[in-house]
């Protein structure tokens, strides 16, 4: 689905970037001692006013330190709740040291690592200035940890359990949580835990089997579906899309071109359905595949398809067009009995939320005013009335827990596609995706799963491969799971023993 739109990208630039796009990093050594510059002085000075939360004065100092193509990127009103947004999330901030690098960068650049304690994770303020001293670039990302710490103790697997509950407790509290979690080793659950508000308006707490929106997590099942085809000899990975449809589908585009491991592995030069179009339209409108045509007719490829990659709603969801072909059913009815049916997911579908469904949570976002006053924000008006190839279902972490332990244990596909589910394709420019996957290498192995996010919806499914971890997170406020999963979790896991 629709990322969800973060003021703080336009901003403030605060990138929070996943080790599975990021290149290789330079050489680097941390130091307590901060170099005498500009860039390091302008890096302490945001540390001061994240501390504070004072929004009154950040924009006091934006006015005065913020180079004028970058204060004027955005409305100042933009980027005070930016900042607000970035304070609620990290609270205090504790200076680790600079980061140097070999080869040096510029006086005007800064590098600031950085422990958050609200989200107890290593970040880093990057920055530049200009020849006047004032901030013309900003960005907050993930850091690695400092090189001159001592190495993290060895966790027990139910040490590993205990901390990520007690982040997730903790998360809660200062409502930046509500939602389930599940961890579990080679089959065995170590943890499930429900927290939060399902349904603000009637006050209706989180439970273990309450639905939460999958987001882009369909993706998934879209690509398993896929395969479960090829093993049939009734689809094929290099055919052409053009095989399956006709010209009421993309007309603009030379569908020979693309291939379905094009529309698979994000590599088919498509776009995203979420266009200004459908902004202006009735979400009730879009309740089958054949539905989002009229979105898509006027797309083009942004490059010669298997050159490049670019993520893509419209990808995904011309790959659920394509099985409704090759298989001759619909696709709600196809994923039903063929994906979440035969792995037991009995919470798990594309409801349509204009009727009436059980225990699907409601997605927020949480707004700060300018009086300080909280607002949660509904997504009700904003996301799709009926999720589908590309995302937008509902599901339970238990019942994704179920989807993994089907996957593994090869009950929806064999392990030959198994194998091309969970392999990247850098001959395709798919360096960190597979089909339908996203594919990493970790300290302790590989991981394969996906993410989701939208306004007010936030979950993940990660499956470590090699460790034996599955840990599935879903939440009702953006980027509550990756937090959790991202943010926590990874480095506990990379601790167990």
């Amino acid at each position: 689905m629709r990322a969800r739109p973060i003021l703080v990208l336009l901003c403030l630039l605060l990138a929070e970037a996943s080790t599975r796009t990021q290149s290789a990093p330079a050489p680097y050594s941390d130091s307590t001692v901060l170099p005498h510059t500009q860039a390091y002085a302008r890096a302490r000075e945001l540390v001061e006013l994240f501390d504070k939360g004072d929004a009154a004065a950040f924009e006091a100092y934006a006015r005065t330190a913020f180079a004028g193509p970058f204060l004027d990127a955005l409305p100042m009103a933009e980027h005070r709740a930016a900042f607000l947004d970035f304070w609620r999330d990290n609270g205090p901030l504790q200076v680790h040291g600079a980061r140097s690098y070999d080869p040096p960068r510029p006086d005007t650049a800064a590098t600031l690592v950085v422990w958050s304690t609200w989200l107890e994770a290593w970040r880093a303020i990057v920055l530049e200035v200009d020849g006047d001293g004032k901030i013309a670039r900003l960005q907050f990302s993930q850091a690695r940890r400092p090189s001159d710490l001592p190495k993290a103790e060895a966790l027990t697997d139910a040490q590993v359990a205990e901390r990520v509950a007690g982040f997730v407790d903790r998360l809660a509290a200062r409502d930046a949580f509500s939602g389930t979690v599940l961890l579990a080793k080679e089959g065995r659950v170590l943890l499930t835990k429900a927290i939060g508000i399902a349904n603000r308006d009637f006050d209706v707490p989180v439970t273990l089997d309450t639905k939460f929106n999958l987001g882009s997590m369909n993706k998934m099942m879209t690509a398993v579906a896929c395969m479960q085809l090829v093993e049939q000899g009734k689809l094929a990975l290099d055919d052409p899309v053009a095989k399956y449809l006709g010209e009421d589908w993309l007309p603009k585009v030379d569908k020979s071109k693309v291939e379905v491991r094009h529309l698979l592995t994000h590599t088919s030069g498509l776009g995203s359905y979420f266009t200004a179009e459908f902004d202006r339209s009735s979400r009730a409108l879009y309740r089958t595949v054949d539905d989002w045509k009229p979105l898509v007719r006027d797309e083009t490829l942004a490059f010669e398809p298997g050159t490049r990659w670019q993520y893509s709603n419209t990808g995904m969801l011309i790959a659920g067009a394509v099985v409704e072909k090759a298989s001759g059913t619909d696709y709600y009815s196809y994923i039903r009995a063929h994906v979440t049916g035969p792995a037991g997911m009995t919470n798990t579908d594309c409801y349509e939320t204009d009727q009436a469904n059980r225990k699907l949570a409601v997605g927020y976002d949480k707004e700060v005013g300018a009086d300080g006053a909280v607002i949660w924000r509904n997504n009700l008006y904003l996301h799709v009335v009926r999720g589908g190839p590309a995302g937008g279902g509902y599901s339970t972490v238990e019942d994704l827990f179920r989807f993994d332990q089907a996957l593994r244990a090869q009950k929806l596909v064999q392990r030959g596609s198994l194998d091309q589910l969970w392999r990247t394709y850098p001959e395709l420019s798919s360096n960190g995706y597979g089909l339908g996957f996203f594919v990493e290498q970790s300290p302790v192995g590989a991981i394969v799963g996906h993410s989701g996010g939208f306004n007010g919806i936030s979950a993940v499914l990660s499956m470590y491969l090699d460790a034996g971890y599955t840990i599935a997170v879903m939440c009702n406020l953006g980027g509550g799971a990756a937090t959790i999963v991202e943010g926590k979790a990874r480095e506990l896991i990379a601790s167990g023993r």
